[in-house]
C-alpha cells in the first residue's frame, strides 16, 4: 500500500469513527430526553460526585433544583431520596 493509499484509509476510519461518535452523541441525547419525559427531571452532569438536577413540574411550570452528594449517601439512599421527589 503506497503513501496515498493509506492517507485515504485513515481519512476513511476517520469519518467512520466520526459517524459512530455522532450516532452515539444522539442516542444518548434521546435517552435523555426519554428520561426526563418519564420522570419529569433534568439531570445535571456536570459534577459526577454529585446527583443533581431539576425536577420540572410542566402543569405548574415549577422547576425545583436538587443535589445529593454521592459520597455522603448510598446508592439506595439517593435512588429513594429521588423517588421521593418525583412521586406525588
Amino acid at each position: 500500500m503506497d503513501d496515498l493509499e493509506g492517507q485515504r484509509v485513515a481519512v476513511l476510519e476517520k469519518k467512520k469513527m466520526l459517524k459512530k461518535q455522532k450516532q452515539d452523541e444522539f442516542r444518548a441525547q434521546r435517552k435523555l430526553s426519554m428520561y426526563a419525559s418519564v420522570t419529569n427531571i433534568i439531570p445535571n452532569l456536570d459534577d459526577q460526585s454529585r446527583v443533581m438536577g431539576y425536577i420540572v413540574d410542566r402543569d405548574t411550570k415549577a422547576v425545583q433544583n436538587f443535589e445529593i452528594d454521592a459520597e455522603k449517601v448510598t446508592a439506595y439512599e439517593t435512588c429513594n431520596s429521588i423517588w421521593k421527589m418525583i412521586t406525588p
